[in-house]
């Protein structure tokens, strides 16, 4: 596949994607990648142009920037059905990039503009996101109800690079954290009721920008991996925080992990959600697996 369609988000990185794209541009025009490029200039813009890209008839639309943008094109290149219409292909240039450590993609740019111009392509899963209005939303490594989605909210309005906003805004949140009730129903089991921290549905293990949530998800095992951490309380957030690293939280018995294909979070009060990083609409809300719903170039 020798044509693409690359849509630019300037602003991912703090800005420094603006500086790397003429030197981007060029590797891709040198590898004799045939490719026209736009910019974004808003959050949800990469979305419509990657439906325009879809509809023009480009076979493939690749995403420059952080992984918010290629939540984005994700999404402009999906059908209602949670399947591809077009292969996505990135070049990732924000500060987290979990989306290199889920999906096997190339951290460094000039190897990731290689692999566009001669990689193959692969189907992984993907998971979605419905409301009761029927809005639906897609998302590749992992989405959240309640705390991280609070801390995601902030972190988003943040520049800097890698984990640091992350924590940063976990430490901002962190006043005003309390737990929340939920109910969680996942394949059509009884609901279940308690006061969590978070939940987060995962098709990776990694989010928040390098954090091992999920050690045993798998992009292509055709489910998601449900973590539930329970009620805790501020001191004990933060003892357990550094764990989340390397996966070791999961040793606390408030903690929970297991493969689901759907799972609804609803409860008394709304939470605050978020897709692949990314401040998404409130609960109630389902999450489901959408299996071979990506047709990745890398």
């Amino acid at each position: 596949m020798s044509r693409a369609f690359v849509i630019v988000n300037p602003a991912a990185g703090g800005g420094r994607t603006a500086l790397k794209w003429p030197a981007i541009s060029a590797e891709l025009a040198r590898l004799g990648l045939a490719f026209d490029a736009a910019q974004t200039t808003q959050r949800g813009h990469a979305t419509d142009l990657a439906r325009r890209a879809v509809g023009a008839g480009w076979p493939l639309v690749v995403a420059v920037g952080g992984d918010g943008t290629l939540n984005e094109v994700v999404n402009g290149v999906t059908d209602p059905h949670g399947s591809p219409l077009a292969t996505t292909g990135a070049i990732l240039t924000g500060r987290g990039r979990d989306a290199c450590r889920n999906l096997g993609l190339a951290s460094d740019w000039r190897l990731a503009a290689r692999r566009l111009a001669e990689g193959a392509d692969t189907s992984l899963d993907l998971g979605a996101a419905d409301w009761p209005a029927g809005t639906r939303r897609y998302f590749l490594s992992a989405a959240g109800a309640g705390f991280d989605a609070a801390v995601a909210e902030v972190a988003s309005s943040r520049g800097g690079a890698g984990t640091f906003p992350y924590v940063l805004a976990v430490l901002g949140r962190l006043v005003a954290h309390r737990p929340l009730p939920v109910t969680i129903q996942s394949d059509g089991a009884p609901e279940s009721s308690a006061s969590v921290t978070t939940v987060v549905v995962a098709n990776g293990a990694y989010y928040g920008g390098g954090m091992k949530i999920a050690p045993p998800a798998d992009p292509a095992d055709g489910a998601l991996d449900l973590v539930v951490i329970g009620a805790l309380g501020r001191a004990e957030l933060l003892r357990w925080l550094p764990t989340v690293y390397w996966g070791g939280h999961l040793k606390s018995p408030r903690m929970s992990i297991r493969r689901v294909d759907r799972v609804r979070v609803a409860g008394p009060s709304t939470l605050p959600t978020h897709l692949d990083g990314e401040p998404a609409t409130d609960s109630p809300v389902t999450f489901r697996v959408c299996p071979r719903g990506l047709r990745l170039r890398r």
